[in-house]
């Protein structure tokens, strides 16, 4: 097991989820399983390709191009099935191949030292719990993004990601310094900025640039390769 130095174990660390944890867009995966589930929604999406497919070029309305997708794949489908849904699909996300191991050990080894551990990710809640309940994470503290079910499909609200994120971990009554922060996104900037002990996961040159011009050379770079 990693163990976290005893000059370094502070009262609050924070983990993204994708790309961090675990490899790959957990909801995005999730989404096109959901999609699969019938020959009439895989059609439905073929033909707003139309229309998400410009959506998607874009930062700025790549969101409504996934809200679009989403409500083809579960009109139709109760609160309570796409819970048990996303159970289901977490066990497959959490394959061997899919962890990044090296984090997940520095996850345990703060819950094992008694430090307060928050996975904050814009995935899904629903399917981010279950997730992190088969890392072995069920203590930790998960801050996600909310779905809300409606007549036409469930509806993403705004993600927990960039400045959302800290936003929400304060909403949640989370005041403590965050001293430990783990993410592979120049996204979690806002994140990065308020921790003492920075850490990326496996960071591409562009996410690693943007985060060096901001706040200099003081993270540690993890390899999971």
């Amino acid at each position: 097991m990693t163990r976290i130095p005893p000059s370094t174990r502070r009262p609050l660390a924070v983990f993204d989820l994708d790309g961090t944890l675990v490899r790959g867009d957990s909801f995005g995966h999730f989404n096109r399983a959901l999609l699969r589930r019938s020959r009439w929604r895989v059609v439905a999406a073929a033909l707003c390709v139309p229309v998400v497919g410009p959506l998607y070029a874009f930062h700025a309305t790549r969101r409504h191009a996934f809200a679009i997708l989403l409500r083809v794949a579960t009109i139709g489908l109760p609160a309570p099935r796409f819970e048990a849904l996303a159970d289901d699909f977490a066990t497959e996300r959490t394959a061997e191949a899919n962890r990044i191991t090296i984090t997940l050990a520095r996850a345990r080894a703060h819950l094992a030292a008694g430090d307060r551990v928050v996975v904050a990710t814009s995935c899904a809640d629903p399917l981010a719990r279950a997730i992190c309940r088969e890392l072995g994470l069920g203590s930790a503290d998960v801050i996600a993004s909310h779905v809300t079910p409606g007549r036409t499909g469930m509806r993403p609200l705004p993600a927990c990601r960039g400045p959302r994120k800290v936003a929400r971990i304060r909403a949640a009554g989370i005041t403590d310094p965050i001293t430990h922060a783990y993410t592979d996104s120049s996204v979690d900037l806002p994140l990065l900025a308020e921790a003492t002990h920075r850490y990326l996961i496996d960071p591409s040159p562009a996410h690693l640039t943007r985060i060096r011009a901001r706040l200099g050379p003081d993270y540690v770079v993890l390899r999971s390769r």
